[in-house]
């Protein structure tokens, strides 16, 4: 290999460990939250105080979520909502509500940001994303970038998305995933998807690879790595 494949190689490593570092820490978050205050249809939604220019959304899940996660904090700097990418290279044209948005900080540095289809104001947990009971009850969506501002803040390579549900929390793009965010149609560098790059969270997890990257004839029943 040339060192840049090398360099590559080891990068693509450490957003792995990353991914499943947070996706285990997101996951014990999701069991005691659930434990003591139920799925979010459940919740009453918390408004944020006149001028804060913070979504109920996240300002709920925020004031949930400090009470299990230490020095979680909301970041409103313009350094914390970078424009992002998606894994062809296409600027994401799907992340206004993201970047205006205001992420939660991790105290490593993560961000999380979540997106949920509110109905009259309330949460609700009823998308069908597939065909499993976790994805025809999805609560919102998670946002998860693995290294926070830095770069290079794309889709499937340093931001990757979760399911909020109401059977635990679920990688984006499993096998069982039906919808525009599945793994078949967004996860390889030359995806046409307003997505691509959207769906590759489950693969990275259950693979241990990130091999969308180098080849794209890469499927759930077939061939799990390039070689």
């Amino acid at each position: 290999m040339t060192l840049p494949a090398l360099v590559g190689r080891y990068q693509e490593k450490v957003a792995i460990a990353r991914l499943k570092k947070a996706y285990s820490a997101l996951s014990q978050v999701y069991l005691s939250v659930t434990n003591d205050y139920g799925y979010p249809d459940e919740w009453d939604v918390m408004q944020p105080e006149e001028g804060d220019n913070i979504p109920p959304m996240t300002f709920t899940y925020y004031n949930i979520l400090k009470n299990y996660i230490k020095k979680l904090r909301i970041c409103s700097d313009a350094n914390c909502r970078p424009l992002y990418k998606m894994l062809n290279g296409v600027q994401d044209g799907n992340s206004g509500y993201r970047v205006a948005s205001f992420p939660m900080i991790l105290p490593d540095g993560t961000y999380i940001r979540l997106n949920n289809d509110d109905k009259n104001g309330a949460f609700s947990c009823d998308t069908n994303r597939g065909d499993t009971k976790a994805l025809q009850s999805l609560c919102s969506e998670v946002f998860v970038d693995i290294n926070g501002s830095q770069k290079p803040n794309t889709f499937g390579r340093d931001v990757f998305i979760f399911y909020w549900t109401k059977a635990g929390l679920v990688p984006a793009g499993t096998p069982e995933d039906k919808s525009h965010l599945s793994f078949r149609y967004t996860c390889s560098n030359s995806s046409a998807s307003d997505y691509s790059g959207y769906g590759c969270a489950a693969w990275v997890l259950s693979n241990e690879n990130m091999d969308y990257l180098h080849c794209d004839n890469l499927t759930w029943d077939g061939k799990h790595s390039c070689k």
